[in-house]
């Protein structure tokens, strides 16, 4: 037996109506992706993990999910209800370093869609300083050492041209005396007179793949 047309086309308008519905926006509901806002990079594999939002939950997600971008890999987050964590393997001889962001790919609930956040966070090379002193009279020798890790095959390598600063800490507060750039080593020596012992301590600026770092003090 055949359905006459206009019932066909009842059932299709109120097909449409429900799928509507479902696909529309809840309204106030939402659930959010929280990261670290930096990430250090120190090993040849580094997992980073986001966990969701108190939104989520409150408001019933179901699921959830953000790609990373750029990303080499397809990295995402993914969340179900009741999913405390969502993590991804960092590879530091693929992927890239920078300010990455995760994007909204769909969050829904019993109801539809949720309203997602999209936050960057930023992935760089942990940086090490190391500063040693000696003392020959009234004059003062320093020697500072860099190392970063790095996408090469031998991961940690040395901080070739990396900017310095060398401080003193004198009256109470560490004070800038002088600023230098490793040489191809990673290195750096000064040598001054100062009759007075101080304690020192170096200081290697952030660059666009390396975080920055300071040493440990040295008294000389």
């Amino acid at each position: 037996m055949f359905k006459p047309l206009s019932a066909i086309a009842v059932a299709l308008a109120t097909f449409a109506a429900i799928s509507t519905t479902a696909a529309s926006a809840v309204p106030g509901a939402s659930c959010s992706i929280v990261l670290p806002a930096k990430v250090q990079i120190a090993s040849q594999f580094t997992v980073i993990t986001a966990r969701p939002g108190s939104d989520c939950a409150a408001s019933g997600m179901t699921d959830a999910s953000w790609n990373v971008s750029p990303s080499r890999s397809g990295d995402f987050f993914s969340f179900a209800a009741g999913t405390l964590n969502s993590s991804y393997t960092f590879y530091s001889s693929w992927s890239r370093v920078g300010v990455l962001r995760a994007v909204e790919t769909g969050a829904t609930n019993s109801g539809g869609y949720l309203k997602q956040n999209s936050p960057t966070y930023t992935v760089k090379y942990a940086t090490w300083a190391y500063l040693a002193s000696s003392r020959s009279g009234s004059a003062v020798h320093i020697k500072g050492l860099i190392n970063n890790y790095s996408k090469s095959q031998a991961g940690l390598v040395r901080g070739t041209g990396r900017s310095v600063y060398l401080q003193r800490y004198s009256g109470r507060v560490w004070r800038t005396i002088l600023s230098r750039t490793a040489n191809s080593t990673g290195q750096f020596t000064v040598a001054f007179i100062q009759p007075r012992k101080y304690h020192y301590r170096l200081i290697v600026t952030e660059t666009s793949t390396a975080w920055s770092a300071r040493s440990a003090t040295t008294f000389g």
